[in-house]
């Protein structure tokens, strides 16, 4: 529960100084005071406190041990609130250091597989966001975080698909991607343009593999939450291929079309689907099933959409609506899962 705690407060952090930015808060708010903290990264809150924190609460959970890797993740965020910055990037190296052990442990104790690998790859990709972020290179954090949260969403993804065969064909494109991605890392810092470049165009080659391999898109018609996340998962997959396409097309810069549509498209779906069937493991709390989950994904897309339209055209106040759309989106979903839980369905009288 602590940690899922750091976690939301992580995002609350990241949220107000991603308002701030866009101008949904008022310079001469009380939370401006706040938000002017972490304005100038509110990414690190977001990727690194909220996102890292939740994926390494899952594996400690998983695993049984090494809870102090989520603790630690969170804990860094509230150091940099407080003004403690070069403490909080040292915890997040700590923090991707004990994400990646515990990929080690879990290959000598359990089973090494391709899904372990990639999803390890992941931790990697982590540690070399938080050391960017230490060196002061912004471009290559946001290409690390972005890596790490894509490479574990796939690694998991394709743990599920080892149930149904994939033709040979298929399985070498998926290797072919995930090395070329490794590629992308390596040639960040001598070729940042070809290696972007690059990046964007295997992030919409996993978009078209996902949509056509994914298990989701044999379950998005099923009842329960098994439909929900099937939905999300195949909106999510959307957003990633426009994120490639918005990337291709030169709007990878920093605030840029493509990373929010990655970040807040991809992501927050992936977040919106997993989360009912992740609750009972992390809190111990199990939702009952409602299609309003469904509508934080339709209010992020919309806001999404806005704020894309407002960034190509230039219109400062969509920007601030389309803030307070994604902000709108992630309250739903909170006091929607909140509701769930608190109000279990209840079983039905037998009748004789």
């Amino acid at each position: 529960m602590v940690c899922a705690l750091l976690a939301v407060s992580n995002l609350l952090a990241g949220l107000l100084g991603g308002l701030q930015r866009l101008g949904s808060i008022g310079t001469d708010s009380g939370a401006a005071v706040v938000a002017a903290r972490v304005l100038a990264e509110h990414g690190a809150f977001m990727m690194a406190g909220f996102f890292a924190t939740l994926i390494s609460l899952e594996r400690a959970v998983a695993l049984r041990r090494g809870l102090w890797v989520p603790l630690c993740s969170g804990g860094a965020g509230l150091l940099a609130v407080a003004g403690f910055w070069d403490w909080a990037t040292w915890a997040w190296v700590l923090s991707a250091l004990g994400l990646f052990s515990l990929y080690l442990w879990a290959a000598r104790y359990r089973s090494v597989s391709l899904p372990l690998a990639v999803e390890a790859s992941a931790s990697v990709a982590l540690l070399w966001a938080a050391l960017s972020l230490m060196f002061g290179a912004a471009a290559q954090a946001r290409w690390g975080w972005s890596l790490f949260l894509v490479l574990t969403i796939v690694g998991e993804r394709r743990e599920l698909m080892r149930l149904r065969p994939l033709p040979r064909w298929a399985e070498l494109l998926f290797l072919w991607a995930w090395g070329l991605l490794a590629l992308v890392a390596v040639l960040m810092g001598p070729m940042p343009g070809f290696a972007s470049r690059l990046g964007w165009a295997v992030l919409g080659l996993l978009a078209l593999w996902l949509l056509r391999f994914d298990v989701a898109r044999l379950q998005w018609r099923m009842p329960g939450w098994a439909g929900h996340t099937a939905l999300c998962l195949l909106m999510g997959y959307v957003w990633l291929l426009l994120a490639a396409l918005a990337g291709l097309a030169g709007q990878g810069q920093l605030g840029g079309v493509a990373w929010h549509l990655l970040w807040l498209g991809f992501v927050m779906a992936m977040v919106f689907g997993h989360a009912p069937l992740m609750l009972p493991a992390l809190v111990g709390a199990r939702p009952r099933h409602s299609r309003w989950a469904l509508l934080p994904l339709v209010l992020m897309g919309f806001s999404l959409l806005l704020r894309s339209l407002a960034w190509l055209r230039g219109e400062t106040t969509w920007l601030a609506w389309a803030g307070l759309g994604h902000g709108l989106a992630l309250l739903w979903f909170g006091l929607t899962m909140a509701w769930l839980v608190r109000h279990p369905q209840q079983p039905k009288a037998n009748r004789s």
